[in-house]
């Protein structure tokens, strides 16, 4: 089977769950080939965290946020601009309804911008979009609408909004090459390419959602932006993600948590499967040793969601009760965390933690990273299911991590699980393993079982080798 894999941002330029999963499914479904749709910001050279595959037979690279494609002929243009400003309307007055009538205004919009951008061309381009926001704002947000109340949206808010998502549904333009199955990695833009391969070619998908995009979206677009032009981008994730449950032939969550968002939003529960993530056994044997200083880890990419600042909070809990001891951090700084990462730096600093606190950056094994520790720590505000503690409880390591996501489910009773955003329960949680050396050694029994019982890479591929096979099946 011919398979177009989309991913937004991660694999194979950037490591992390997303990327660990692609890389996992391109390198063990044996029998497929693969198409690697690589949806990253802006053009220019990228360098590959991980080996691609033979399986994979190209990479494609499509950014969001470079120059539009012009259509050639000033008459074509003008015939062009007349259409995709009429599905700019369906398109707007859809996403800022919660009604089966906007769904079907939002998903004729797109399907209509598809149609358009056959041509390579960016779907908006030309088209007057803040004018299109604020006559479907106004509509919206009259008292004949008979909808909750809109914020204002200014003049300046709406052309903000407006290159915003321009820019964000520029993936309906690329032209995904002769496929049997499209399979995007989240419900966001990758969602828009297998969507836009359905409706030019009848090329069914298979949605795989690890962390749930949307809620995501909520959590990232805080006091940052107008609330104008927050309300607009959330709106269109909303109606993209529940366009994304109902035009997929199946929706593969990692996990319960998932599961729910996913039907709350409109998922028919008969298409909704749970495919946890997984580890190779044999790469994360059991730990033997602990090192001689009382020691807390941390693995993971350096982001907002990560919430490392209640770890670093946490640990001036710690070191207050145990003067020894030590955070260690270790994972890359992607580009859009560098801001995050100097956050990070400073509140080190100002809680007079340096000589605590050591940023060691990317690792060539996390397991090497867990060795380092007594404990490995979770501090996240948005998870799936994450590696990171899938892989220390297959090392054998105690866990404390946040109750987000699809966490509680991974740990079950092997792990300590702590509210979200509280840096004294995390401090004081990780305090007494770091205490307790007994507890410390049954909990890591009981994890790596846990992990070699339910969390392996085998049973995760051969839930997709089905997955594959079903939807070909359906689509037949």
């Amino acid at each position: 089977m011919r398979v177009a894999l989309i991913n937004e941002g991660t694999y194979p330029y950037a490591p992390g769950g997303v990327g660990t999963w692609c890389h996992q499914i391109l390198n063990g479904l044996d029998g497929h080939e693969f198409h690697v749709v690589a949806l990253t910001g802006h053009a220019g050279p990228r360098e590959s965290a991980y080996p691609v595959p033979s399986a994979v037979t190209a990479v494609d690279t499509y950014p969001v946020w470079d120059r539009p494609v012009t259509v050639p002929g000033r008459l074509t243009r003008h015939r062009r601009r007349r259409g995709a400003s009429a599905a700019a309307v369906l398109l707007c007055r859809g996403l800022l309804g919660d009604d089966p009538h906007s769904a079907g205004m939002f998903a004729d919009g797109l399907r209509r911008l598809t149609e358009l951008s056959g041509d390579g061309s960016h779907p908006l381009h030309g088209v007057e979009l803040a004018e299109v926001l604020l006559d479907a704002w106004q509509a919206s947000a009259g008292p004949a609408a008979g909808r909750p109340p809109l914020p204002r949206l200014s003049l300046r808010d709406a052309r903000a909004a407006a290159v915003l998502l321009e820019h964000a549904v520029r993936p309906l333009a690329y032209a995904t090459p002769p496929v049997d199955l499209c399979h995007p990695a989240a419900a966001g833009l990758p969602v828009l390419v297998a969507l836009a391969a359905k409706w030019r070619a009848g090329v069914p998908f298979l949605l795989t959602e690890h962390g749930v995009y949307l809620r995501e979206r909520y959590l990232e677009h805080g006091a940052d932006r107008p609330i104008g032009v927050k309300t607009v981008l959330l709106r269109f994730y909303r109606a993209l993600a529940r366009l994304g449950y109902a035009e997929a032939a199946l929706v593969a969550a990692v996990s319960r948590f998932n599961q729910r968002w996913e039907l709350r939003h409109g998922a028919h529960p008969a298409k909704v499967v749970v495919v946890p993530n997984g580890v190779e056994p044999l790469r994360y044997p059991p730990l033997a040793t602990e090192p001689t200083v009382p020691t807390v880890t941390w693995v993971g990419r350096i982001d907002p969601l990560k919430d490392l600042h209640t770890l670093i909070r946490a640990m001036r809990t710690i070191r207050d009760a145990e003067p020894l001891a030590r955070l260690r951090l270790a994972g890359p700084v992607p580009e859009t965390g560098r801001d995050y990462a100097a956050s990070c730096l400073a509140l080190i600093e100002r809680l007079g933690l340096r000589a605590a606190v050591d940023l060691s950056g990317p690792v060539s094994s996390s397991r090497q990273a867990y060795a380092q520790g007594h404990v490995v720590a979770l501090s996240s505000i948005s998870e799936g299911m994450p590696y990171t503690i899938i892989e220390a409880m297959m090392c054998g390591r105690p866990t404390v991590s946040t109750d987000v996501g699809g966490v509680p489910e991974v740990v079950g009773g092997a792990g300590v699980i702590v509210p979200p955003g509280d840096p004294v329960a995390l401090g004081h949680a990780c305090l007494e393993l770091l205490g307790d050396r007994t507890r410390r050694r049954t909990l890591g029994a009981h994890g790596r079982s846990r992990a070699l019982a339910h969390f392996t890479v085998d049973r995760m591929l051969a839930a997709y080798r089905a997955l594959y096979a079903d939807v070909r099946a359906v689509a037949a």
